[in-house]
């Protein structure tokens, strides 16, 4: 491993709809996976991960995707790895033509379930989508495939990317919607050089661990779940974000980055280097922080509980 070590930027759930429809009538959620592609330059990655949910509700926006990260991928220099997610469909043309597994030097049991390599860093994808039912799952065939797979160990450890976490959300409102029997997971990971866990889905940050080994959950770059709904309500924010995995010889870190205005600065200082003496003048705030009396006062369009879209007619694609 270089001194470096491995940066990946991570992205979920971009919910592309038809180029120029909106999602809900109010979100490019094309312009909004450009954007996130773009930024992605400023951190140099090794290579990008998107974890699932490419399409919204099935839409066959596959070939167009795939040439958007095809550009991407030219662009940043490294390898952009997918795969499917719950809004999904693996089966179309386009994901059996390969526009999404250029980099891939394994397959496993059904399309998304493939193995790359960045450098000495293993990467494993698996197609946790279990269709017609809310929560992820991992089919015996999938496990021992990974089991196999992870025998033996990779020069730089291996990270492993599937679409629904193994650890429960914060809302109870998406409650059973991860993924189904995680401790079987859990099994086949124990002992091997899985250095984290990469996945999407709930659209909000929730880190945790499985066993011993780190889990990820992303924020979604189409839009945020709101953590103040009420109880019997998923309610959608106009949000939009990546994150910025990196790993070190012995360390892993994940950092969620809004890509939406936060609102306007508060304050601008100079940056003070470790162990330099602040500027004359200067002296940290002695302001209180504000605590919220509740929710911020958006008007919130209520979302539909993260819809199963594999009951949907799929446009051939042509």
């Amino acid at each position: 491993m270089s001194g470096d070590g491995y940066t990946l930027i991570h992205l979920t759930d971009t919910h592309l709809r038809q180029p120029g429809e909106l999602l809900f009538g109010a979100l490019d959620t094309w312009a909004r996976t450009a954007e996130a592609l773009r930024a992605a330059a400023r951190y140099r990655p090794d290579a990008v991960v998107v974890t699932g949910d490419i399409a919204d509700s099935g839409a066959d926006i596959y070939a167009v995707a795939s040439g958007l990260f095809t550009r991407a991928r030219r662009e940043l220099g490294c390898p952009v790895i997918v795969l499917p997610g719950n809004h999904d469909v693996p089966g179309t043309r386009a994901w059996a033509a390969e526009l999404f597994t250029g980099s891939q030097t394994d397959t496993g049991p059904g399309p998304g379930n493939d193995v790359h390599f960045v450098g000495g860093l293993r990467l494993i994808t698996l197609d946790s989508d279990d269709p017609g039912r809310p929560a992820g799952r991992l089919t015996g065939a999938q496990l021992q495939w990974l089991d196999d797979v992870l025998a033996e160990p990779a020069p730089d450890g291996t990270v492993l990317a599937l679409h629904h976490p193994p650890i429960d959300s914060l809302l109870p409102q998406l409650a059973g919607r991860g993924l189904d029997r995680p401790a079987e997971l859990a099994g086949v990971l124990a002992g091997t050089d899985v250095r984290a866990v990469l996945c999407g889905h709930y659209h909000h940050a929730l880190s945790g661990r499985l066993g011993g080994v780190p889990v990820w959950v992303g924020p979604a770059v189409s839009y945020g779940q709101d953590l103040f709904a009420p109880p019997e309500t998923v309610q959608g924010l106009d949000s939009s974000w990546l994150s910025v995995i990196r790993l070190g010889e012995n360390s892993f870190s994940a950092v969620p980055v809004p890509l939406l205005p936060a609102g306007a600065s508060v304050f601008t200082n100079a940056a003070v280097p470790p162990g330099a003496v602040p500027a004359a003048g200067t002296s940290p705030s002695t302001h209180l922080i504000p605590v919220p009396a509740g929710a911020p006062g958006h008007q919130y369009r209520q979302q539909p509980l993260l819809p199963d879209s594999r009951g949907e007619t799929i446009a051939a694609t042509h």
